[in-house]
């Protein structure tokens, strides 16, 4: 496990920005509906265009209202830096030190409508910016992988109405950054303990009996493009660690009623 010291500062730090959730009032409900998604950033995402000035503007016009710092989480991790940042988007009220006021009085957002929006940058022992932006919509966090795993992970997560989804981006840090992988859907504890948990915590990396570092995921391959996620039909690849890169150990079906990980 890497050895890692979290910091938590409050105070309006703005770096890069991802798409916005909004808290919002009681008596914006209405505003905060229409303007929920923002189609321009999830196509500059998409196409892996997104620089700090793009969504930093594009967040301040979806906003609608004043954007806010709420907190941010620094990890040194080997010579390089992970700054994650939480942000939310209010009309009416303001963030002290982190607490939400409405008329100068502490308050809370409307019920149901609460999100944060995180994003993230990774600098070096110079404070040069190595990667400028790492999106991530309801979730961004630095993982705590089993002891010995060499890899900086972190885990980036959107929270649909009908889907949740989860991706993996796993970088060395020596001897300089270097991307390795992005795991996409890896399995969350509703999938892997018979709908006993929750889908928005993933059961993550485990070690086998030859102390072997794996991961299960689910996965499209070789399989037919659904007309929809329900319908989709996907496969369990479990995916290993073999001398920095993620390989896979082969496709078997998702059969989670007796679902174990492999030893």
């Amino acid at each position: 496990m890497f050895l890692m010291r979290k910091y938590l500062l409050v105070g309006v730090v703005v770096v890069s920005v991802t798409v916005v959730l909004f808290f919002i009032t009681q008596k914006n409900e209405t505003d905060y509906q229409a303007k929920q998604t923002n189609p321009y950033v999830e196509k500059f995402e998409r196409e892996g265009k997104t620089t700090s000035n793009d969504v930093i503007s594009l967040a301040w016009n979806q906003c609608g209202g004043q954007l806010w710092t709420v907190k941010m989480s620094i990890t040194p991790i080997d010579s390089y830096t992970v700054i994650i940042t939480q942000y939310a988007c209010t009309k009416g009220g303001e963030y002290i030190n982190g607490q939400f006021y409405e008329d100068g009085k502490p308050s809370k957002p409307y019920p149901g409508l609460e999100g944060y929006s995180y994003s993230g940058q990774i600098i070096d022992s110079n404070d040069n910016i190595v990667v400028d932006f790492i999106g991530g919509g309801d979730e961004l966090s630095v993982v705590d992988t089993p002891e010995g795993f060499p890899l900086l992970t972190i885990l980036s997560s959107f929270y649909g109405a009908s889907n949740t989804s989860h991706t993996y981006l796993l970088y060395s840090t020596s001897p300089v950054l270097k991307k390795v992988a992005e795991i996409t859907q890896p399995l969350n504890e509703y999938q892997v303990n018979k709908t006993k948990g929750s889908e928005r915590i993933v059961d993550g990396f485990y070690v086998d009996s030859n102390g072997d570092f794996l991961i299960d995921r689910l996965t499209t391959e070789g399989t037919e493009l659904g007309r929809c996620n329900a319908c989709q039909e996907w496969g369990l690849e479990t995916l290993k660690l073999v001398d920095g890169n993620m390989v896979s150990m082969g496709i078997r079906d998702p059969d989670f009623a007796n679902y174990k990980r492999r030893k």
